[in-house]
C-alpha cells in the first residue's frame, strides 16, 4: 500500500494514543519501534505472547501491531484472547506475518483483526496504516460518544414528555379507565389524555402525529397545551377545528395528525366523538363480540381545513369495553414482516372482553410482544380502554 500523502492525510489532529508492538524478533520489534517513532504516539514493545497479553490488560493500547508467529502463544491465540476480554476488545489488531496463504489472512480477520501487513515491512506502509486505523478508530468513537449523548438528549425528552400525559386516570363508579402508552424509540407523537369535564362527563382524546422522534414529540406536546386550554371541550367537532385552526402555520408543511375527541358521560353511557383521519374505536360486548363504532372521519389535523365534522354518538351497556388506539398497535410486525393487523386486534380484544380494562390491556400488549417475537416496535403505540360497569 503506498504511503499516503500529506493533502490526503486528516486535516484534525489525532488524539495521542497508544500502539503495542509484539514481535519475536528483537531486530524486527527494533525497526517497528524506530518506523513509529516520533508519530506522536506512545509506543510500548512485548516479545512474545504472553507479554503482549498482561501489557494489554494494563494498558490498553488503541491498536496493536502483532507478529503471528510466535512461540508459544502464536499472534492468533493472542487475538482471541483480546476479543474474548471486554476490557481489550476494542484495540486494533493488525497482523503481521511473513505468511503470504490467503487462508491465513482470512483466519486473522475473522477473529477481528482489521489488517495484514506483510514482512519484510515497508516503513511507509505501517505509517500508513497505522494512521488510517487510528483515524478510524478515532472517528467511531467520537460518533459513539455523539450518538450516546444524542441518547441521553432524547431520553430526557422523553421523561418530559411523561410528565405531560396522565399520571393517574380519572376513577368513577359507572366506568373504569385504563392505558398504554410505548414510543418506538424514546420521544414520540402518539397522545393521549382523559380530561375532567364536571360531573359524570370526560373528554377523551388520542392523536397520533406523523413521523417519530423529538420533531413529533414537540407537535404533540404542542396539541396538548391547545387542548387543555380549549374553552368549550365539550363539543368534539369544535375542539378539533379549533387546534387544526390554531397551528395553520403547519398547513402545507408536511406534518399532520390524525385524531380522536369524545365526550364520554359516565352516567348516561354515552359516547360522543369527532374524528380527523384516525382508526374508529372497537366496542367489545361482554359476551365477545367486537365491531367497530361508527364515525365519520374528516382529514387528519394540520393539514388544511376541515370543512364540516360530525359528531356521532353510541350508548353502551354494563360489561361494554370501548378500545381506542393509534396505528402503531395494527401496525406492529412480526419477524417476517407480518403486521397485527386490525383483524387480529379484533380477534384478542373478544377474547378478553369479559375481564376488566386493566386486564385486558395487559392480555393484548403482552399478545402484541408475543406476536413480534422480540423485535422493537417501529411506531408508538398507544391504547385507551374504557369499561362500564
Amino acid at each position: 500500500m503506498p504511503a499516503i500523502e500529506a493533502a490526503e492525510r486528516p486535516r484534525f489532529a489525532l488524539p495521542q494514543s497508544t500502539i503495542l508492538v509484539v514481535d519475536d524478533s528483537p531486530v524486527n520489534l527494533q525497526v517497528l519501534v524506530r518506523t513509529l517513532h516520533g508519530s506522536g504516539h506512545r509506543i510500548l514493545a512485548a516479545k512474545d505472547g504472553r507479554a503482549a497479553i498482561e501489557i494489554a490488560r494494563r494498558a490498553r493500547p488503541d491498536l496493536m501491531l502483532l507478529d503471528v508467529m510466535m512461540p508459544e502463544l502464536d499472534g492468533f491465540e493472542v487475538c482471541r484472547s483480546l476479543k474474548a476480554d471486554p476490557e481489550t476488545e476494542e484495540t486494533v489488531v493488525i497482523f503481521l506475518s511473513a505468511l503470504g496463504e490467503v487462508s491465513d489472512k482470512v483466519s486473522g480477520l475473522k477473529l477481528g483483526a482489521v489488517d495484514y501487513i506483510t514482512k519484510p515491512i515497508q516503513p511507509e506502509e505501517v505509517l500508513a496504516r497505522v494512521e488510517t486505523h487510528l483515524t478510524r478508530q478515532y472517528l467511531e468513537r467520537e460518533l459513539r460518544q455523539s450518538r450516546d449523548g444524542l441518547d441521553r438528549e432524547l431520553e430526557s425528552a422523553a421523561g418530559m414528555q411523561r410528565l405531560i400525559l396522565p399520571r393517574v386516570l380519572p376513577v368513577h363508579p359507572a366506568v373504569e379507565f385504563s392505558a398504554y402508552y410505548r414510543t418506538s424509540r424514546h420521544a414520540g407523537g402518539d397522545y393521549y389524555d382523559v380530561l375532567d369535564l364536571g360531573p359524570d362527563r370526560y373528554g377523551i382524546m388520542v392523536a397520533d402525529v406523523s413521523g417519530h422522534g423529538a420533531s413529533a414529540a414537540i407537535v404533540m406536546a404542542m396539541i396538548r397545551a391547545v387542548l387543555h386550554t380549549h374553552p368549550a371541550p365539550d363539543d368534539p367537532a369544535a375542539v378539533l377545528h379549533h387546534i387544526n385552526r390554531h397551528f395553520r402555520y403547519f398547513w402545507e408543511s408536511g406534518i399532520f395528525a390524525t385524531a380522536i375527541y369524545g365526550v364520554l358521560d359516565a352516567r348516561r353511557r354515552t359516547f360522543r366523538l369527532s374524528c380527523a383521519g384516525h382508526q374508529p374505536p372497537l366496542l367489545a360486548r361482554e359476551s365477545g363480540s367486537v365491531a367497530r363504532v361508527p364515525v365519520a372521519a374528516v382529514v387528519p389535523l394540520l393539514l388544511m381545513e376541515l370543512g364540516d365534522v360530525s359528531s356521532s354518538e353510541c350508548t353502551f351497556e354494563a360489561g361494554d369495553r370501548l378500545l381506542l388506539y393509534t396505528d402503531g398497535i395494527t401496525d406492529r410486525e412480526a419477524p417476517d414482516g407480518t403486521m397485527f393487523e386490525e383483524g387480529r386486534l379484533t380477534a384478542a380484544l373478544g377474547k378478553v372482553a369479559a375481564l376488566g380494562p386493566g386486564a385486558i390491556i395487559d392480555w393484548l400488549v403482552a399478545d402484541l410482544d408475543a406476536f413480534a417475537g422480540g423485535r422493537e416496535p417501529r411506531d408508538d403505540q398507544t391504547l385507551v380502554l374504557v369499561g362500564f360497569r
